[in-house]
């Protein structure tokens, strides 16, 4: 009778520390520190920071609450991260609260999305806003590694179904080279750089590694989607290069994030990082006059009723060196170096999206981006019971 009452009590002792850690919160605190609003900015925590305020916390089973709304955030868990977006007016802070919880049995809708397309050997990935596609082997005698861009009138993903209705025969066809309603593949990018693509800047010309030789996806969404990009070994005027491409593209965003590094025989060596708009009939060209960034604007096709398109770069101001152009694109050019991380920006808008009336609120997008990268979110964590 002893023993089982030592056990008993041992038992509601652990109950009772479990029932106590499961009324422990993680509080979150978010400053804007910008003089301007910010739209569907993302929050990133580390889960190592999350789990070192509150080990018993779980990426299965929490959820994110505002707690002015005292209603669930949509959120992400990201291997590394944990993930939710929020907007902000100027020098705002919220407060949000992460405890243990359920998000339901039913999966919530995704806003964003990434795939790799048979048999054209494509990786397409999308937003509720915009969507993009890089070339893989089976075009690699057309194009080399320019981002294309598909523009959208629509907040739900058509990535899927636009290829579908591409490649259907006879009367089921419907080409996304043609606007039903949703959008359309306007775009033009042949070998260029397309819509941000990046190559090596050398003896003033961009040497481009050709099209993808493997793919892989890492995260795909609710709210953000990311996937790897290899290239085969290429020659830069004799040396060896290898090059892995990550990319990051967040909900209501318009611009991905692109992680670019070289490996080569001789790691550490510096080299120069060409970004490039391709260049267009009836276009605009602005940069940032203290920023590093560039902007085109102009006609989306030949036919005007389709609006017009802005594209765009922003690099970090910490790599940036200078612009320059060739034939075919415009460039901003940014120093990294061999074996390291070089990250950038590049996307596009479009003013049929509802999103962008003119050039002038494209380049003000551009501007606030770079503030953005400059300013970033302030975040504090707190355990409350």
């Amino acid at each position: 009778m002893k023993t089982r009452s030592l056990v008993t009590a041992s038992t509601l002792l652990f109950l009772s520390s479990l029932i106590f850690c499961r009324e422990k919160v993680l509080q979150v605190k978010v400053s804007n520190p910008s003089r301007f609003a910010r739209q569907n900015e993302m929050i990133s925590l580390r889960w190592s920071e999350i789990l070192k305020e509150l080990p018993s916390l779980g990426s299965k089973d929490i959820v994110v609450i505002d707690t002015r709304t005292k209603g669930k955030v949509l959120s992400q868990s990201n291997g590394d991260d944990l993930l939710f977006q929020t907007n902000f007016a100027a020098k705002e802070t919220k407060s949000f609260v992460i405890k243990y919880g359920s998000n339901g049995d039913t999966k919530p809708q995704s806003r964003v999305d990434g795939r790799f397309v048979e048999p054209r050997q494509d990786y397409a990935w999308e937003n509720d806003r915009i969507a993009f596609r890089m070339y893989g082997p089976a075009l690699a005698a057309e194009v080399n590694n320019g981002i294309d861009v598909w523009t959208k009138r629509v907040r739900y993903l058509i990535v899927e179904k636009w290829y579908k209705g591409e490649e259907d025969t006879g009367k089921s066809k419907v080409s996304y080279h043609i606007d039903h309603g949703e959008g359309a593949d306007f775009f033009s990018v042949g070998k260029s750089l397309g819509a941000g693509g990046s190559g090596i800047w050398y003896n003033n010309r961009v040497y481009q590694p050709g099209v993808f030789s493997s793919q892989r996806t890492i995260c795909n969404g609710p709210l953000r989607v990311t996937f790897e990009l290899t290239y085969n070994t290429w020659l830069v005027e004799g040396k060896q290069l290898i090059e892995t491409k990550r990319i990051s593209l967040d909900a209501g965003q318009h611009l991905n994030r692109i992680e670019v590094t070289f490996t080569s025989p001789i790691p550490g060596d510096t080299i120069l990082i060409a970004c490039g708009l391709v260049k267009r009939k009836n276009t605009l060209l602005s940069r940032g006059n203290n920023n590093p960034w560039i902007g085109l604007w102009g006609q989306t096709a030949e036919d005007s009723v389709n609006g017009s398109l802005g594209t765009g770069v922003v690099l970090l101001k910490s790599t940036f060196i200078g612009m320059n152009e060739d034939k075919d694109q415009h460039l901003i050019i940014g120093r990294a170096k061999v074996g390291e991380t070089f990250t950038y920006y590049a996307g596009a808008g479009w003013t049929r999206s509802g999103d962008f009336a003119g050039s002038d609120e494209w380049n003000a997008y551009l501007e606030s981006y770079c503030q953005r990268l400059q300013q970033p979110l302030r975040i504090k964590l707190a355990v409350q019971k």
